[in-house]
């Protein structure tokens, strides 16, 4: 019995702590200078946001025990909220790279040559690549743990809000390491594994602000919003339940739902905690049993079969490939056509623009039911600043591994040795990387185009955005995906790996974005007429004021305003222009300067490289 259990012992050490994946990790990967800056970026923005809040708290007073909790309990609230929606952005970069660790390192064949067996293949995978951001949950404990000083935060809420992190952490790379089983990833899987979780976040959280799927049991906020049963599979919503944002109901209330509907529904945030943690699970077992059978490369079975069928020519048994028409820049077409466009093919694609056209469709259908203008604006113009969201992120991501992926597929050399000129090269990327968004940027486009058709055919009341509002949608998406793949590419220019250049790129771009929508907002709601001519020089306030023009004057506004509407239409129409006109001006700054370094640097990191 001892021998066996000495055995399990043994088994079970040398599968966790003393894993040679994880142990090679541990002893050298947080030794890197990079993570440190990491590290310091993380708990720096948990610092500054605590530091902004008591700032704030300082100028309204709080002179009692009362406030100070008050206070307290606020900067911990925001401080969550800041640690989750890191852990949602860094978790998807650091455990990506699974996805395609077999055919970037070419090493994973030599690791199935070696003792170690599938499990710890596996667990050595997962653990390594989360090691960095457990460290990180970690190291930000101490700066919550101040917050309970003076009461009004709980131990308790400490706990629950980093398990919630973590869990957002541990499943995302669960699924990642179980894609990179199953699979050899390509460019196009390790994109989509962006895109779907990107889209589960913001979809399913939409859907949970949704007045349909709120517990009618359930008492409502302050804000008049109820829990959703979906606060059980949404990290948001389950932290809006740790934080007392949204009350759960008691499981009395409940008796008329089943015994699991009713743990989920009062138990939201050890629910979502446990359904993580279980499915990583299941993930992670799953995925031992395909460490060392065949896995498919870039064309699954559905793809093999379709070809198939699609290239046999009927007049014999000969397959061939209909012949392609490449532009007159090679490569703008081979970043528009044969590489960035593939990440929008098939499944995906289906999800964005079918899905975006069915919401432009409903949200209409729904508006001609119930013709409440500012209903409309408020749901337009969330629809479309999450759809930008994806906009940028789908730009800003594919931009900055335009370049890194020449370099690390060794094309780069190739490409250097052939006539065309560094100006030739950037240009075409950046081309073809902004006719890849167009099919993106046309579906917020159709959704405005909808209903300003639908307001031509209507009285004036009636009208949810002016006619003009589409050619400003559209010229506004295009020059700020524009800027996206802009900066991609320079951080693609000025990285060798890939996931350091998504890394910082997309980082940089939701920061911005954060700061810029801050500000943009508070001119805006404060700078009346002069607030819409500012509005278009920031994405997402540009977007919603397009929209909903009442966010100039903090209330609702419809066309019987009459001569302060038509104000704020010309100002609008002429901060459009001018916005564009900076914007391009900054990109031509910017693409002159990539043209005038490219060659320096490229070859400068082929040298450092060999």
């Amino acid at each position: 019995m001892n021998d066996y259990l000495t055995r399990l012992g043994m088994w079970l050490w040398q599968l966790g702590p003393a894993n040679p994946i994880l142990v090679r990790v541990v002893q050298g990967g947080s030794k890197r200078p990079r993570h440190l800056w990491l590290r310091f970026g993380y708990l720096a923005a948990i610092v500054v946001v605590v530091v902004v809040v008591m700032a704030g708290d300082v100028g309204g007073s709080a002179s009692t025990l009362g406030d100070l909790a008050k206070n307290a309990s606020r900067m911990f609230m925001w401080a969550s909220i800041t640690q989750l929606s890191l852990m949602c952005f860094l978790s998807p970069i650091f455990t990506a790279g699974a996805i395609t660790q077999e055919r970037d390192s070419q090493t994973f064949d030599i690791l199935l040559s070696t003792p170690l067996s599938d499990a710890q293949i596996v667990l050595g995978s997962l653990m390594s690549r989360l090691y960095f951001l457990l460290v990180l949950l970690f190291a930000g404990l101490p700066v919550f743990l101040i917050t309970m000083i003076y009461g009004g935060v709980t131990f308790r809420q400490i706990i629950l809000s980093s398990a919630i992190a973590a869990a957002t952490a541990v499943i995302t790379g669960s699924l990642a390491i179980a894609i990179s089983m199953i699979r050899v990833g390509t460019r196009r899987t390790i994109f989509s594994f962006y895109m779907m979780i990107g889209l589960y976040l913001l979809a399913v959280y939409a859907a949970g602000r949704w007045d349909g799927t709120w517990v009618q049991e359930a008492s409502a906020n302050t804000d008049g919003v109820k829990i959703s049963w979906l606060a059980a599979f949404h990290p948001f919503l389950a932290m809006d339940v740790a934080l007392n944002r949204v009350p759960a109901p008691d499981v009395a209330l409940l008796t008329s739902r089943g015994t699991i509907m009713r743990y989920l529904i009062a138990y939201p945030q050890q629910a979502y905690i446990t359904i993580m943690l279980g499915v990583s699970t299941l993930l992670t077992i799953v995925a031992v049993f395909f460490v060392r059978r065949s896995k498919e490369s870039e064309v699954g079975f559905a793809g093999r079969l379709v070809a198939k069928f699609s290239r046999h020519n009927p007049d014999g048994d000969e397959r061939r490939r209909k012949p392609r028409k490449v532009w007159k820049n090679p490569v703008a077409w081979r970043e528009a056509t044969t590489r960035a466009s593939a990440v929008t093919k098939g499944f995906l694609q289906v999800i964005l623009l079918g899905g975006g056209v069915i919401v432009a469709i409903l949200m209409l259908v729904d508006h001609v039911q119930d013709p409440d203008v500012v209903t409309a604006r408020f749901r337009l113009s969330v629809v479309m600043s999450i759809e930008l969201s994806m906009i940028l992120l789908v730009a800003t991501n594919t931009a900055a591994t335009a370049i890194t992926k020449e370099r690390e597929s060794d094309t780069m050399e190739l490409l250097l040795t052939t006539p065309l000129t560094s100006q030739y090269i950037v240009w075409g990327k950046l081309r073809g990387l902004v006719t890849f968004t167009l099919p993106l940027i046309a579906i917020p486009v159709f959704s405005v185009t909808l209903f300003a058709i639908h307001g031509l055919l209507t009285d004036a009341k009636n009208i949810v955005v002016p006619v003009e509002s589409v050619i400003e949608t559209a010229a506004l998406m295009v020059v700020y995906a524009a800027a996206a793949c802009m900066f991609g590419l320079y951080m693609s220019l000025h990285n060798r790996r890939t996931v350091q250049a998504v890394m910082f790129s997309v980082g940089t771009i939701v920061v911005v974005c954060l700061i810029m929508t801050f500000v943009g907002d508070s001119i805006v709601t404060s700078a009346d007429k002069l607030g819409a001519f500012l509005a278009p020089f920031t994405p997402f306030t540009g977007i919603q004021t397009l929209i909903d023009p009442a966010r100039v004057f903090k209330g609702s506004m419809t066309t019987s305003l009459g001569s302060e509407y038509i104000a704020v239409r010309i100002w609008m129409a002429t901060g459009c222009g001018v916005a564009i006109a900076i914007y391009i001006l900054c990109i031509g700054g910017a693409y002159k300067s990539m043209v005038r370094n490219f060659d320096m640097i490229v070859r400068r990191q082929s040298a450092n490289v060999k």
